[in-house]
């Protein structure tokens, strides 16, 4: 499987020509471009490169697709969740290659994205996505 970058009116584009059954981009182009359907393959090959791109080995944290995180900025609610190995921002519909272009697009400005946006945990609680990372691959500045 190969990966590839594609623009926002491209993607939606892709998307809104999804026919019945189709969960996949890779599902809307095959029929699209007239290719075979073969759903185990496809979805192997799926599940390969979704690991690949949820996965920040920096901090040790792997992203589950469809994870969703939060949070409010200047009395606005925003919510993201990751799409395809990037983030989905809900409130427009637009992809970001990182967390940081993520919060940047909202903030319009530089900030530390794992100390602002929150994710709900399985106990219920909110928690910064900070907590998820691994505190020993983390920086830390000295005074």
């Amino acid at each position: 499987m190969r990966s590839i970058s594609i623009s926002t009116d491209v993607f939606a584009a892709i998307w809104a020509n999804r026919g019945p059954g189709e969960e996949t981009e890779e599902a809307i182009l095959r029929r699209v471009l007239g290719l075979r359907n073969d759903a185990e393959l496809i979805q192997s090959g799926l599940q390969i490169l979704a690991d690949q791109a949820n996965s920040d080995d920096r901090y040790g944290v792997q992203w589950e697709e469809g994870f969703e995180i939060f949070r409010d900025y200047k009395g606005r609610h925003y919510r993201a969740k990751r799409s395809g190995g990037k983030w989905l921002l809900l409130t427009d519909n637009t992809l970001y290659t990182s967390l940081h272009k993520l919060s940047t697009a909202v903030v319009h400005g530089n900030e530390n994205a794992w100390k602002n946006w929150k994710f709900q945990a399985s106990d219920g609680h909110e928690a910064f996505i900070h907590s998820l990372r691994d505190i020993s691959k983390v920086a830390q500045r000295t005074t």
